[in-house]
């Protein structure tokens, strides 16, 4: 998966970037963003997951997160990286978010 990426900093700016690659798919007004933290350094000892998906649903121009369940069995720093990866996913893309 290498159609485009963010590179953030995580959980402080002083911290180690990390990059995550993504592509997204649209399925009608489903709009869904496959992600994946790049192998090219070690995995912070935080993070839970290296692979991670989001499903948006537009309507009237403006994309709502749905809820997934299953990401808040992750730790807390796990859940709050995926959702500063899809601000920042939205924000690089020009999407406009609820």
């Amino acid at each position: 998966m290498v159609d485009k990426h963010v590179v953030l900093r995580f959980p402080d700016k002083s911290d180690r970037e990390l990059k995550v690659n993504y592509r997204t798919v649209i399925e009608g007004d489903l709009h869904i963003i496959e992600c994946k933290v790049s192998n090219e350094h070690a995995k912070p000892g935080w993070l839970q997951l290296e692979k991670f998906n989001f499903t948006s649903l537009k309507m009237q121009g403006v994309y709502n997160l749905l809820f997934e369940e299953r990401k808040f069995d992750k730790n807390l720093e796990t859940v709050l990286f995926m959702d500063e990866v899809y601000a920042r996913i939205m924000e690089h893309s020009n999407y406009k978010t609820a």
